[in-house]
């Protein structure tokens, strides 16, 4: 299947320059640190060699992985079936190289300068989603990536820790193990694989399939002038915090927060009466549902785990830039 991506895409880059590419793939023990292979350009007999990362579609969640692969390698390409127009614009923010199947491409690199821009995409029918990664499940893979403990506990348990039915927690377990993300032991022990894999899955489909089911609504201050100290704003109980941008702030000190991001589980006309904001369907207060049992907030912020999400997901420079801080200060050591 990766053979066929990488063919498709190098035959129609050639077609359209007329610039010849050789891939050549990498083995584990490689000196390019993360890459899978390597992309060889011939222009006018003379050569280029790229270190190369091979994707089916690209998403926000993949590009700390390609941030940090730039770092190691100098310079990557990224090669992917699909990458959409303002995935395609993050990638060149970030000064990272890519070519697509439809014919798009940005590639600079000492000789190497090409863009190509407004290429249809081919058509790709869509693969079934991995029982594991349903909308409750993804509630559980959560519970998981948390505290990776919690697979070797009672099923009983572990659906009282996420809240989903005993059902959801055995049908999420068994989609794991055929993914390849859980390793069994033997009949009580499980191990896991790729656990750094399995977040980058789960931050694409939480951001697709539950994040959208959780949206409250938008809203705005009453009185405009408190988004300027917006900090300053007390929540009422600790089932209420921020996420997103404001998180972001409060974590690194690093973000002047645009947009406001709150996860609560408190009714709608207490978020009214409590914190003096109005429903406004273009309102900068984006509310949704908090989806985790636990109560263990710092500095009236989600989870580490969740605000790296949702700032990654955003596909902003400065909000990716952010949750790189969190991520080395708060999760590299889990992952």
């Amino acid at each position: 299947m990766e053979g066929q991506i990488i063919e498709n895409i190098l035959q129609k880059f050639t077609e359209i320059t007329g610039i010849k590419a050789k891939w050549a793939w990498l083995k584990r023990d490689s000196l390019y640190d993360r890459a899978d292979g390597t992309i060889t350009f011939n222009i006018n007999n003379q050569k280029e060699e790229l270190p190369a990362k091979i994707h089916k579609t690209v998403v926000n969640s993949n590009i700390p992985s390609f941030i940090n692969a730039n770092k190691v390698n100098g310079k990557i390409i990224v090669l992917a079936e699909t990458i959409a127009p303002k995935i395609r614009q993050s990638l060149k923010q970030h000064g990272i190289n890519y070519m697509d199947a439809a014919g798009n491409a940005c590639i600079i690199h000492n000789k190497i300068f090409v863009y190509l821009e407004g290429q249809k995409p081919m058509l790709i029918i869509a693969a079934n989603k991995a029982k594991a990664f349903s909308k409750t499940g993804l509630k559980v893979i959560y519970q998981f990536l948390e505290h990776p403990d919690l697979i070797n506990t009672s099923i009983r348990n572990i659906s009282d820790q996420t809240v989903v039915s005993l059902d959801t927690v055995h049908k999420t377990i068994i989609g794991l193990k055929e993914a390849g993300f859980l390793i069994k032991v033997d009949n009580k022990i499980f191990l896991w694989n790729n656990l750094k894999e399995l977040l980058d899955k789960w931050m694409e489909e939480f951001e697709t399939r539950l994040k959208p089911g959780l949206h409250i609504g938008n809203f705005k201050f009453s009185k405009e002038d408190d988004f300027y100290n917006w900090e300053k704003l007390q929540f009422k109980n600790e089932n209420t915090c921020w996420g997103g941008e404001p998180a972001g702030e409060l974590l690194t000190g690093f973000l002047k927060p645009e947009t406001l991001t709150l996860y609560t589980n408190e009714f709608k006309s207490d978020l009214i009466k409590n914190y003096k904001i109005i429903p406004d369907e273009k309102g900068y207060i984006k509310v949704y549902q908090k989806f985790w049992k636990q109560i263990n907030l710092n500095n009236n912020t989600a989870p580490a785990l969740l605000v790296y999400t949702d700032l990654v997901n955003t596909g902003n420079k400065r909000n990716i830039e952010t949750a790189q801080k969190i991520y080395e200060q708060k999760l590299q050591n889990k992952f």
